[in-house]
C-alpha cells in the first residue's frame, strides 16, 4: 500500500518495496488508493514494476482502478490515449469511461 503523500522526495521507499516484491511466478498487487497528490515519479516507478514485473512473469496489477487523482496526471503522460489499449486495462481495470 502506497502512502497518501507519494511523491518524489519519498518514492525510494515504494521503489524498494516493489524490488523486493516482483520474484519471478509472483504476484504483487499494489493499492495506491490512499495517493492524494501523485506526480510523474510515481506514474514512472509504476511503469517501471511492470516492465521488471512482466520480464519475471510476476503478476502485477493495481488493487483498483487510479483514482482521480491520476487522471490528469496520466492524461497529460500521455497514458489515457486509445492508442494504448493496454494502460487503460492496467490503470483503470479497462473501464474506459473514467
Amino acid at each position: 500500500m502506497a502512502s497518501e503523500n507519494l511523491c518524489l522526495p519519498n518514492i525510494g521507499v515504494l521503489a524498494e518495496e516493489l524490488t523486493a516484491a516482483i520474484t519471478p511466478g509472483g504476484t504483487v498487487r499494489l493499492d495506491l488508493s490512499d495517493v492524494a497528490a501523485p506526480d510523474l515519479s510515481v506514474i514512472q516507478l509504476v511503469q517501471a514494476a511492470r516492465v521488471s514485473a512482466a520480464k519475471a512473469a510476476c503478476d502485477f496489477a493495481l488493487t483498483a482502478p487510479a483514482g482521480d487523482p491520476f487522471r490528469a496526471l496520466l492524461d497529460r503522460a500521455g497514458f489515457t490515449s486509445a492508442d494504448h489499449p493496454d494502460h487503460s486495462q492496467f490503470w483503470f481495470h479497462g473501464d474506459t469511461s473514467q
